[in-house]
């Protein structure tokens, strides 16, 4: 069943928005804000929160900020944390920042309406995947590896435990290895560790809320809400230049979507897990989503292509050249 995530009542906030990026402070007076705030609490709407917020006005510590159907739990000072949702009619997602002092940061708070309804594979327009040399790349990336786990519990009863988690694999190798159609070199030297198995599950809480960093990398099946086809929790430590991706969860949604890890002539509604991983593990390495609308063949696009394809276990030339230009 999907499970939707419980949003808190509250009245809309009068505070005018000031974009974090040109750096200004934000009043932090209004009552509503106080509201949204109050200790009984323990789910607060992004929505009803400043772009920047004073947590000694508004204490977050421990508690689960959400914006629409994605969500985290406030990461400990000196973290910060990407949320995001991901299904073939566009994304969802929510970044919280804590740097150390008082402030906590959000980013990407609202509705990303202009990537719903772009079309399937076989009508999307735009430019060639080879011919677009758009990226979005984060201030974070992967300092030489990270080690990950998938918990085969989880695994779909129809798959193959095998198939895939070497379809996992083959993704993350999709990334670290820049492997592209386009003629773009590997200049990425960070690397997926596949260690292993694990009972622990996927580090999300319920309707695929984040969790706090626990420093373990886990990938597995399960439900989501919303029909979102996955979603990732890419966890990273604040630091001078980029900051430093520590860990990246990842859950594919098995109640709402049927998957495979061999897309066959045969295929019919069913999800490809490599492609699907290609995507979610571009955001391990420091790669954020772009439009759907305008950049729909990039691998990295908002929105999947839909089941029974597998354009997007290639990268497109801007997400090749985004990865390399993240790790000169």
């Amino acid at each position: 069943m999907k499970r939707s995530i419980v949003f808190v009542a509250a009245l809309v906030l009068a505070v005018g928005a000031v974009g974090i990026l040109a750096g200004s402070p934000m009043a932090q007076t209004g009552s509503r804000v106080y509201e949204a705030c109050e200790p009984n609490r323990g789910i607060i709407d992004a929505a009803l929160l400043p772009d920047v917020v004073d947590q000694d006005l508004c204490p977050v510590a421990g508690r689960t900020i959400v914006d629409h159907e994605v969500g985290t739990m406030v990461p400990e000072p000196g973290e910060s944390v990407f949320a995001e949702a991901m299904s073939p009619e566009g994304n969802q997602q929510l970044v919280v920042i804590n740097p150390p002092g008082d402030r906590l940061l959000l980013q990407e708070v609202g509705t990303e309406d202009e990537e719903r309804g772009a079309g399937t594979l076989a009508t999307r327009g735009g430019p060639a995947a080879c011919s677009d040399s758009h990226y979005n790349s984060w201030n974070s990336r992967l300092n030489n590896y990270i080690r990950w786990y998938f918990n085969q519990r989880t695994t779909p009863s129809h798959m193959s435990k095998f198939a895939v988690s070497t379809a996992m694999k083959r993704a993350g190798t999709n990334v670290s290895r820049v492997q592209d159609d386009c003629g773009v070199p590997d200049n990425v030297p960070a690397v997926l560790k596949y260690v292993g198995t694990t009972k622990q599950s996927v580090n999300m809480g319920t309707g695929g809320v984040c969790g706090a960093n626990d420093h373990k990398s886990v990938v597995g099946f399960g439900d989501l809400p919303g029909g979102y086809t996955g979603k990732a929790c890419v966890w990273a430590w604040i630091q001078d230049g980029p900051d430093r991706i520590n860990s990246s969860d990842v859950r594919l949604n098995k109640e709402d979507y049927s998957w495979t890890a061999k897309v066959t002539r045969s295929c019919r509604g069913r999800q490809d897990v490599e492609s699907t991983m290609t995507h979610e593990r571009g955001h391990t390495f420091g790669l954020g989503d772009v439009s759907e609308s305008s950049h729909p063949n990039l691998t990295m696009s908002s929105g999947s292509n839909g089941p029974c394809q597998t354009s997007e276990r290639t990268l497109g030339r801007g997400d090749a050249i985004g990865l390399n230009r993240k790790y000169p």
